[in-house]
């Protein structure tokens, strides 16, 4: 933002400010609102203001907002506190928009095919068993369309993306350190920490390892590469003892598509060091990793433990999908619907489907799956193209980023065979950096171009 571009906005912000202030007086002292109720929109309205004058930050904190959401509110359907933090997040990018005058936003086809999903959750929720339930998933669906805009809008350079990266990485490590900590004073079997839920941690740690993982190689600062590389031990150890299977298949499929990157960087040492470092860390694994280590071809092959019931709660799912195959059962209605088409014990033990895309087709049909599935596909061809364009131009911080987001969004589409995730904020999010790298993709083109001309005219 220049500075003239500034100084037009501080006699609009500081108007606004003030109205606000005098709206929120009326209301405590004529209206009788409660001062919680003025104090919660007063510190909105201040986050609104600092978020329209620096979106970026908002981008930050809705990274952040992955980290707490579960330890503030639990995840639910319906307006809670984490919702309402997101509302004023999206608001300030909202706000920054207008004040701005500037949308820099690319109408790329997985955001029309978002736009298109988003409306067939509309009229899926027409034919609901539970509508305000289908209300509720709709608005969040339509909070993640919103916060891809905002990504793609926001995080338009290199320096940019990578800053994302690394606050994945940090609040990871972060969460990781706490999982540990509670892990061996004994206050928790397996390491949860303040998420709360050790297949959501498990997740996040394969993530952040890609991340951390390829940071390194495209990191010139000492300093960044020991930060990076002490994290990952820290990322290993704590999703080792999440002990969730569906953690380390993620992680190794993601691990698989950044060491063909790393090889091909010819980053042989930092892949041995990593080799090693996980060679260590399997020596103080308790007994209890092994054996759920060794479970996960048992359980597949026997259909036996979770692995079992997940495969009860698909075929519940695809019924759900033959009995409605056109509008589903409704958005967010799967646990509602569930006793109306369990067969046997299960009756009173209603869960969701395990499957992101067994659960869109329960929920919003054949057709929701379809665009679902389109979406997935759309952002995995960005990033691949990305990556191509980037090895092209010779630009090598660009091709570690955008193989950060492929390996990632495969590591979303195979942890979506066996979570329902179709909803949650780390999935869209991967969707929006997909056309992040592939908008700074088609910029560095646009500006090698000229470049080429006058080389071609010489």
């Amino acid at each position: 933002m220049t500075s003239l571009a500034r100084d037009s906005l501080k006699p609009v912000l500081m108007l606004g400010g003030l109205g606000y202030l005098v709206v929120l007086a009326v209301s405590l002292v004529w209206m009788h609102t409660p001062p919680e109720i003025v104090l919660l929109l007063t510190v909105a309205g201040v986050a609104s203001g600092v978020l329209a004058m620096n979106p970026l930050i908002g981008v930050h904190a809705f990274v952040l907002m992955w980290f707490i959401e579960t330890t503030m509110t639990q995840e639910q359907e319906g307006v809670s506190l984490m919702k309402v933090i997101g509302v004023v997040i999206l608001g300030g990018w909202l706000l920054s928009v207008a004040l701005h005058r500037r949308l820099n936003l690319r109408f790329y086809a997985l955001l029309f095919v978002g736009l298109l999903f988003l409306a067939w959750c509309g009229i899926s929720t027409i034919y609901a068993i539970d509508t305000p339930m289908a209300l509720a998933r709709v608005f969040t669906y339509t909070q993640m369309l919103i916060a891809i805009a905002m990504l793609l809008s926001v995080v338009d350079t290199v320096p940019k993306l990578r800053g994302v990266f690394w606050a994945f990485v940090v609040w990871t490590t972060i969460s990781s350190v706490i999982a540990l900590i509670g892990y061996y004073l004994g206050m928790t079997r397996v390491a949860v920490g303040q998420l709360g839920n050790r297949n959501l941690l498990a997740i996040y740690a394969s993530m952040a390892i890609i991340c951390a993982f390829l940071l390194f190689q495209s990191s010139e600062s000492k300093a960044a590469k020991a930060v990076l590389g002490g994290s990952l031990p820290i990322l290993f150890l704590g999703l080792a003892l999440t002990l969730s299977r569906t953690g380390l298949i993620a992680l190794a499929l993601g691990l698989a598509v950044a060491s063909y990157r790393v090889l091909r960087e010819r980053g042989f040492l930092l892949l041995i060091g990593s080799l090693a470092t996980v060679c260590v860390l399997l020596f103080i694994l308790p007994d209890a990793f092994w054996r759920r280590a060794d479970s996960i071809i048992p359980a597949v092959e026997r259909q036996q433990e979770t692995f079992g019931l997940r495969v009860k709660l698909w075929r519940i799912g695809i019924r759900m999908a033959e009995d409605r195959p056109v509008t589903g059962v409704g958005p967010g209605n799967f646990t509602l619907a569930f006793p109306r088409y369990v067969r046997g014990p299960m009756l009173w033990f209603p869960r969701v489907a395990h499957n992101s895309y067994i659960s869109v087709a329960a929920e919003e049909g054949l057709v929701g799956l379809a665009l679902f599935l389109i979406i997935n596909l759309l952002a995995l061809f960005y990033a691949r193209g990305a990556i191509h364009t980037a090895s092209r131009l010779g630009y090598r911080p660009l091709i570690i980023l955008a193989t950060i987001v492929e390996a990632n969004l495969l590591i979303t589409m195979c942890v979506g065979m066996s979570g329902s995730n179709e909803h949650v904020k780390y999935q869209w999010a991967f969707f929006g950096l997909a056309m992040c790298v592939k908008r700074i993709a088609e910029d560095l083109s646009a500006e090698a171009r000229p470049a080429r001309v006058v080389q071609e005219a010489d």
